[in-house]
C-alpha cells in the first residue's frame, strides 16, 4: 500500500543519452506519468563524437550539436529531467522503488539508459588525468592545437580518437598492444591511413605515463626494448564498460556487466527495460534511439493493459 502523498509514476527513465530521452519522447507523448533521471548532461556520450555522419537525416552534424538536438526535442514534449544519481532499485508491494542520492521514487516501470562510460588502462593514468591525459577526445582536442599528441588505444575507439584529432594535432601517434586495428565500418581505417599526420606503433605494452606535474609522454616497451614517446597530450580509448554497478543482483548481466535483454528490450525481470548502449552490441546512436522507441512503445501497451 502507498503511502499518502507518495507520487506514483507510470515509468522512471534512468539516463537522459539518446536511447533515454527517445524514451522520454515517446513517455510524454503517450501522456504517461513519467521522469528522466540524468547523473550528468543530457545527450549522452555522443556528445563526445567528432563528426557524425551515419545518423540519418543529417549528412554531417557534430556530436554535442546533435546531443543538443535531443534535449531541446525531449524538452519540447516537457520530459521532467531530475539531476541525480540512481543507487538502487528495489521491488516494494508489487511496484519499484527508485532510490537516488538525494531522494526516492515509486514507479510502475523502469527504462535503464545509462550508457557506458571509459574503459581504464589501469597503470598510473588517475595521476596525469586533467593534466595531459583524457579519456574523452573531443571534449579536450582544442587545448592540443598544433601539438604533438598520443592516442593509447584499440580497434575503433583508437581509430575515432586518432581521426578526430588530425585535423587539430600536429601529429598524432597511435600507440596499440596489437598486431592490427580493426574498424566496425571500414571507410573509417581508411581514413586513418590516409592522414599525412598520424603514425602508429603496434604491438607496444603500455607501461607508464611518463611526467612530472603533467604528463609528458609513455613509456612502452615494443620488441623487447624500452623506449619512450614524447607528445603534449595523450587520449586514452580502449572504448567503454557499462554503467551497471547499481543493477548488480537487480537483473541480469552478462558477463562484461552489459544488461541482457530480448528483441523489445525487456530484462529478466517484468517491468524493467533497457535501451541503448547499456545493453551492449552494436553501440550507435541510431539504435539506441531505435530501443527508446521499441521499450516504450511496449510500455504503453502493458500500462494500457493493466500489466
Amino acid at each position: 500500500m502507498l503511502l499518502k502523498g507518495v507520487i506514483m509514476y507510470d515509468v522512471i527513465i534512468i539516463g537522459a543519452g539518446p536511447a533515454g530521452l527517445s524514451a522520454g519522447v515517446y513517455a510524454m507523448r503517450g501522456k504517461l506519468k513519467a521522469i528522466c533521471i540524468e547523473k550528468e548532461n543530457p545527450g549522452g556520450r555522443i556528445a563526445e563524437a567528432g563528426i557524425v555522419e551515419n545518423y540519418l537525416g543529417f549528412e554531417e552534424i557534430r556530436g554535442y550539436e546533435l546531443a543538443e538536438r535531443f534535449r531541446k526535442h525531449a524538452e519540447k514534449f516537457k520530459l521532467p529531467i531530475i539531476y541525480d544519481e540512481v543507487v538502487k532499485i528495489e521491488k516494494e508491494n508489487g511496484y519499484f522503488k527508485v532510490i537516488t542520492k538525494k531522494s526516492q521514487y515509486i514507479t510502475k516501470k523502469i527504462v535503464i539508459a545509462t550508457g557506458t562510460r571509459a574503459k581504464k588502462l589501469n597503470i598510473n593514468e588517475d595521476k596525469f588525468i586533467g593534466k595531459g591525459v583524457s579519456y574523452c577526445t573531443m571534449c579536450d582536442a582544442f587545448f592540443y592545437l598544433n601539438k604533438d599528441v598520443i592516442v593509447l588505444g584499440r580497434d575503433t575507439p583508437a581509430i575515432m580518437s586518432a581521426i578526430n584529432l588530425k585535423d587539430i594535432a600536429k601529429r598524432v601517434i597511435l600507440i596499440t598492444d596489437k598486431k592490427e586495428l580493426k574498424a566496425a565500418e571500414p571507410i573509417m581505417f581508411d581514413r586513418l591511413k590516409e592522414a599525412k599526420n598520424i603514425e602508429i606503433i603496434y604491438n607496444a605494452e603500455i607501461l607508464e605515463i611518463v611526467g612530472d606535474e603533467r604528463a609528458e609522454g609513455v613509456k612502452i616497451r615494443v620488441n623487447g626494448e624500452e623506449k619512450i614517446i614524447k607528445a603534449d597530450g595523450i587520449f586514452i580509448s580502449y572504448g567503454h564498460v557499462p554503467n551497471t554497478d547499481f543493477l548488480k543482483g537487480v537483473v541480469e548481466l552478462d558477463k562484461n556487466g552489459f544488461v541482457i535483454t530480448d528483441e523489445n528490450c525487456k530484462t529478466s525481470v517484468n517491468g524493467i527495460y533497457a535501451v541503448g548502449d547499456v545493453r551492449g552490441g552494436v553501440m550507435q546512436v541510431a539504435k539506441a534511439v531505435g530501443d527508446g522507441c521499441i521499450a516504450m512503445a511496449n510500455i504503453i501497451k502493458e500500462l494500457q493493459r493493466g500489466m
